[in-house]
């Protein structure tokens, strides 16, 4: 009996002291399954979240595409004379080319004559039509004053304009022209308000004739406040919120002068030629990655973007219409703040001021007191 409870005792300490060692490596097993396990599901979802923002990209590529306004009104422009400015380049040059097509006489402003000249060079090969290139520098009053007193002399007539040229600042830095402004702002709306009013006369005197403000929908983030200190530089943005504010200058000049011309014959328009990706685009997409995946998605060559400028310019459907904003070819949607009566006129009053319009440079139909 002893040596059978020995025996028994026995198999019972070495079943006691087999029993962890099956246990152990089961428990490990089982965790190591559990960790590849996480492991795949982990990489699954990237997978699938990768997936699927390829797929929405492509879409909202494909959608982009399918929505690009394409100008397809066939009008001619024999015998009707155009002045673009910074038309030596990106959209100003694909417009001027489309243009002369259609055999207008156009004229490059350009701030470099010798880029310009290429310019006309290159459109002459692809047109057959010769365009008139002269020197215009938004920055300089006096180049502005100088450009329009040679056209008044020198043009019986001037059919459309179209404020094409603009500028966007690469680096934080306080950019005074030698009128004392800030540059951007400058270039890309004072300049243009100067150039517009002193041809007024030549485009009235032409009636029906056009006025195109190429604006963007960065607007929608411009401010509508304060704008005598913004153009002073008194009040400092960053080089990207300071190009929505002249921009928003843009499209409340062209409300207020269409307001002020509905009498005269002259309709003014603004427009978004969309993302191009152009030398001015250059000091935005450097520095933001939002403008770079917005450019890569949403992006338009330049010949694209220039169809809503030849649109505004040449479309007959759009006679008498002015006040109006346009994307792709269509009237598209003005941020509310634009439409301020008070904003706008402030504005205009203010511009009349910072580019020191004489009494006899202003047209008496758009004084201050009608």
């Amino acid at each position: 009996d002893t040596t059978f409870d020995f025996t028994k005792g026995a198999r019972n300490m070495e079943t006691t002291k087999e029993a962890p060692t099956t246990e152990t490596p089961t428990t490990e097993t089982s965790e190591s399954k559990v960790d590849l396990t996480g492991l795949w599901i982990f990489l699954g979802i990237v997978a699938a979240v990768f997936f699927l923002l390829v797929v929405l990209v492509l879409c909202l590529k494909v959608y982009n595409y399918c929505i690009k306004g394409v100008c397809t009104s066939p009008q001619q422009m024999n015998g009707k004379t155009v002045i673009i400015t910074g038309g030596n380049a990106g959209i100003g040059k694909e417009t001027a080319k489309e243009l002369a097509r259609r055999k207008a006489r156009v004229i490059l402003a350009c701030r470099n004559i010798n880029k310009g000249q290429e310019a006309a060079n290159e459109i002459f090969l692809e047109t057959q039509q010769a365009v008139v290139v002269k020197h215009l520098d938004l920055s300089s009053l006096k180049s502005v004053r100088d450009f329009a007193r040679d056209i008044v002399f020198t043009e019986p007539r001037l059919d459309v304009l179209i404020n094409n040229a603009g500028m966007a600042l690469v680096d934080d830095k306080l950019h005074l022209t030698e009128d004392g402004y800030e540059l951007a702002f400058q270039t890309n709306y004072l300049g243009h308000f100067l150039l517009t009013m002193l041809l007024l006369d030549l485009l009235k005197k032409t009636a029906p004739s056009r006025v195109v403000n190429v604006s963007s929908a960065l607007h929608h983030a411009g401010a509508t406040d304060r704008m005598e200190e913004r153009i002073r530089g008194t009040l400092r943005s960053s080089p990207t919120l300071t190009y929505n504010h002249t921009k928003m200058a843009n499209l409340m000049f062209t409300i207020e002068l269409a307001k002020r011309l509905k009498n005269d014959g002259v309709t003014v328009n603004a427009l978004h030629p969309g993302l191009i990706a152009t030398g001015i685009s250059d000091g935005l997409v450097g520095r933001d990655l939002y403008f770079r995946i917005n450019f890569w998605i949403f992006g338009k060559t330049a010949k694209e973007g220039a169809q809503t400028s030849i649109y505004a310019a040449v479309d007959p459907k759009l006679s008498g219409e002015t006040g109006y904003y346009f994307s792709d070819c269509r009237k598209a949607w003005i941020n509310w703040r634009a439409r301020n009566a008070e904003r706008n006129r402030e504005l205009f009053e203010t511009s009349v001021k910072l580019t020191h319009l004489e009494v006899s440079e202003r047209n008496k139909q758009i004084s201050k007191d009608e």
